[in-house]
This record gives structure tokens, sequence and C-alpha cells, in this order.
């Protein structure tokens, strides 16, 4: 397991322009420290494309993210990118769901079959839960705080505001949507890629890492503990409410959630249209 916490990429010019700006959000480089610089990724474009165009349903289907600078800045741009990665930000909240719902009808089951045995150690091997196979001490506590969902919302508008709307060169380069770092002594610095920053073979594969991460990683903890208390309390698991419940992800602390949460209610009906 990581030690330290995974830094990422984020928005750190963005926060001081007005909400209404979301659209045109620039990456930014967390390094080690409380300390950061910012940068512009420039998103010139030879050929943008109507406003009217939007972007294919069926490109959803390929692996890497494709290039999105060609779309006018702006809705358009913003409507290929979640028509991009919205898909699969669904489908890997439908295969978290599934696992829990099967969790929870399990939990005061006293008969196991072997398959059934197996999916346990599976999930727990997956979610980073210690468990010794015995199912009258199945970690309970500990699998449902961690097999839980990351509101869809709140996974559009990270994306978003790591990736500048997928326009950012770690995102084209690496399809590495959330500028997550690699671990130390595991980075594959190959030609073209950014270095130091994980790379991912599709857009799927760097939303499941987000998602993973945000659930077994140990900086989340906190994160992780407010989502079970409001599943305790039967209420509803949602963006406005975990986004302000994340602490770590930048050097900026609450001032990019700050950041985050105004993004999101800017983009809201826009994102809630494409889940």
């Amino acid at each position: 397991m990581i030690s330290t916490p995974i830094r990422r990429f984020g928005a750190t010019i963005l926060m001081l322009l007005t909400v209404s700006f979301s659209g045109e959000v620039l990456a930014k480089t967390h390094t080690d420290t409380s300390s950061h610089k910012a940068h512009v990724i420039k998103t010139t474009s030879k050929s943008k494309v109507s406003s009217k165009q939007e972007y294919s349903r069926n490109s959803a289907k390929s692996s890497s993210l494709p290039d999105l600078r060609k779309y006018p800045s702006g809705t358009p741009r913003k409507k290929a990118f979640l028509r991009t990665v919205m898909p699969y930000i669904t489908s890997q909240n439908a295969a978290i769901t599934a696992d829990r719902n099967w969790l929870t009808s399990k939990q005061y089951d006293s008969r196991w079959s072997p398959s059934e045995r197996t999916r346990l150690k599976e999930i727990a091997q997956r979610y980073k839960v210690s468990w010794n196979g015995n199912t009258r001490r199945v970690p309970w506590n500990a699998l449902l705080e961690r097999v839980d969902i990351i509101p869809g919302s709140m996974v559009a508008t990270m994306a978003a505001a790591e990736s500048g709307w997928g326009t950012s060169k770690l995102a084209r380069s690496n399809n590495n949507l959330f500028g997550m770092k690699c671990a130390k002594g595991r980075c594959n610095n190959a030609p073209g890629k950014v270095k130091g920053y994980s790379q991912f073979e599709s857009v799927k594969d760097s939303v499941n890492a987000y998602v993973v991460n945000l659930n077994t990683h140990p900086a989340y903890s906190s994160f992780r503990k407010s989502r079970a208390q409001l599943r305790k309390a039967d209420q509803e698991v949602t963006a406005s409410t975990m986004i302000h419940k994340l602490k770590g992800y930048s050097t900026q602390g609450q001032s990019y959630n700050n950041y985050l949460f105004a993004m999101y209610q800017d983009n809201q009906r826009l994102i809630a249209a494409h889940m």
C-alpha cells in the first residue's frame, strides 16, 4: 500500500476567476510540499467543429481519450467530454453497487457456498481489507465502508477540473483524467508521456483507478467514514455532500473543495443530463 497520498494536477488559477468561466479550466501541478506552481494548458485548435456538432456516443467505446480541443470551448466541449467519461463512471458505480448489495444480502447469512466464499475473498482483496477466510468473522464494517460508490457527478466534476475538460497534456498523453501520480519506483516514463504521472491504457482504467484510490488509500479514510455515517443515517450519498468531505486530494485543502463545489454547481444540469 502506498504510504503517502498520490499527488495530482489541479486548477489553482481558476479559483481566482468567477465560476462562470469554469469551462476553461486550467491545470495545476501539486508538489509534495504546501507550495505549488500553476500553469496554463493551452487549448489552441486547428480545426474546431460547429457548436451544433456534439461528440458521438459511439466514441465512448474508444479506449483512449479523443482530442477534445477540436470542439469549441464551453458547452460543445463539455458535452463531448461528458459523453466520453460518463459511461465509464456509471458502469463503475453499477459494479460497486452490485457488490455492495450482495454483501448486505450475505451479512446475516450463516450458509456460504464455495463460490460465495471465493467472491467475498476477491472483494476483500480488491478493496484491501484483511480477512482470514472465516465466514463467522467477516470484517463487515471495514468492507461496507469501502465498497461504496463515489457520486457520479463528483467523479465527473473532478475529472473535468483536473483535466481541463479533457484537454490537458496529462489527459491526452496518459489517459490520466485525475492528475494521479505514479507510485515511487513504478513510473513508466515512456516517450511522449508526462513523466512522474500514472499512465492508463484507457479512459475506463483511469476512472477505475481513481475510484479504487478514494475507496482504499489511507489518505481518504475520513472521506469514507463520512460516507459510512451518511449510510447509517439513511441519507443519500450525493456530490454536493461528499465534495466537502474530501481531504488530502490537493495541497490547497478546503479552498480546492470550494472550487470543486462551485464548478459542480455551475455544471450540475449538464452533468445530470449525461448520467
